[in-house]
């Protein structure tokens, strides 16, 4: 069971294939969570809304990853405008993947709004106050004071992104200034931000409740960006050893038991602040797929092509999974009274009205359901097939409209740009 050290470079490509898998099973459980909204009753996910944590850590492991890298390369530290710099491009590069889905997003629920089933709770001008909201979520606003209504925006998830972009944009900036305090600091920010957060928090989703000069959702991302940043520095050492067969088993055994209790608490603890008792285990998912030592993530990884392609779905799926829920409750209750009479007389219409009676959350004589696999069945293969047009409509625009125009306009630029020159040249 002796660790020994063996070259510090590993390649990162099969493993980014496990974390993939994750990043797109944890989407999945938001958006069973969000759906289960619409029913009333939480007996499924009672708590899913804390599967947002993986993302809030993840992104921390990434961002102390890729300034572990520029620190490899440079050795005295990076200047403040440089910094400034690197925090500037974060946020470039999440506004660049983020607003193409957004957009198509927002037009999608704005064309559902006006015939969106009412939440248990919701009042009459609920649905005219989340429609008048939507110019915050185009300013990436959800969750601030200038981003709520009552608490209520269209497309509700997308405070977990404006808190990562904000919260982000910070932490970038300081792991790139201050790496070596950061690397020190980390996982006592970690725990006092949690600290903190659990002395204020009311129940899990208060994103937007006060908490100093913060609100829940940034509380919530320096406490869980810390501990991302936290679990990097220790994969660093790790990924330096040599594992043995005693080593790899311990470790395999104390991934299947992280994600074990993941499910369990997920599954049946009430929503409340001791959700968040689960952060170690997602800590632990995604140390061992990054480090790709145990046999889980090894069998993942030859799956690699397969688990890409769903982790690059995760983000249209978080974005858009709402609207398709909306979707969903009024396509379910139609098709069902649809086949009320037909199911008299045919066989075929009996066996679909007897599947769909016990989805949708209505049963026969609208008794109110929970939900159950049925719902899970014809929702996310819904959400799937949803998001891979979408992303294929914005690839296409990209490619044949925004590309090209792009391209003509650099080239009327450099031609103006040449003929100014040659008139420079004249004179």
């Amino acid at each position: 069971m002796t660790l020994q050290p063996t070259a510090p470079h590993r390649s990162l490509s099969a493993k980014v294939s496990a974390v993939e898998f994750w990043r797109f099973a944890f989407t999945v459980i938001v958006c069973l969570f969000h759906l289960e909204i619409y029913f009333g009753n939480q007996t499924v996910f009672p708590s899913g809304s804390s599967a947002v944590e993986f993302f809030f850590i993840l992104a921390g492991f990434t961002m102390a990853m890729s300034a572990a890298r520029y620190y490899a390369g440079h050795s005295t530290p990076m200047s403040t405008k440089e910094a400034h710099a690197k925090a500037v491009d974060f946020v470039k590069n999440k506004l660049k993947a983020i607003y193409p889905v957004l957009i198509v997003a927002i037009l999608l629920y704005l064309v559902l709004t006006p015939a969106m089933p009412m939440i248990p709770g919701m009042t009459g001008t609920s649905k005219l106050e989340m429609f008048q909201n939507t110019e915050w979520e185009w300013l990436m606003l959800v969750g601030t004071p200038m981003g709520n209504q009552e608490g209520l925006a269209p497309i509700i998830p997308l405070w977990f992104l404006t808190a990562l972009m904000v919260v982000g944009y910070l932490y970038t900036f300081a792991i790139y200034k201050k790496f070596d305090f950061i690397k020190f600091a980390a996982p006592a920010v970690g725990i006092l931000f949690y600290i903190f957060f659990a002395q204020n928090a009311e129940k899990v989703l208060d994103f937007y409740l006060p908490m100093g000069f913060l609100n829940a959702a940034m509380v919530r991302g320096i406490a869980e960006m810390s501990f991302g940043v936290s679990i990097y520095f220790l994969y660093e050492y790790l990924s330096k050893k040599k594992l043995g067969i005693i080593w790899r088993s311990i470790l395999s055994l104390a991934e299947v038991y992280a994600i074990f209790r993941f499910f369990q608490l997920t599954l049946f603890q009430p929503l409340g602040v001791d959700n968040f008792r689960r952060i170690p285990y997602i800590m632990i998912i995604v140390l061992l797929s990054f480090l790709n030592v145990t046999f889980l993530a090894r069998g993942l990884n030859k799956l690699g092509g397969l688990w890409r392609k769903a982790g690059k779905l995760s983000l249209t799926m978080y974005l858009c999974h709402l609207p398709i829920a909306t979707s969903y409750m009024m396509f379910v209750g139609t098709l069902k009274m649809q086949l009320m009479r037909p199911a008299m007389t045919s066989g075929w219409a009996r066996a679909l009205y007897e599947f769909l009676k016990g989805a949708g959350g209505f049963g026969a004589n609208f008794k109110p359901i929970p939900l159950n696999w049925r719902d899970i069945v014809i929702y996310m293969p819904l959400v799937i097939i949803v998001s891979i047009l979408v992303n294929l409509i914005i690839a296409a625009i990209k490619k044949f409209i925004a590309k090209p125009l792009y391209a003509r306009y650099k080239k009327k630029l450099a031609e103006q740009e040449r003929a100014e020159a040659n008139e420079e040249v004249a004179v």
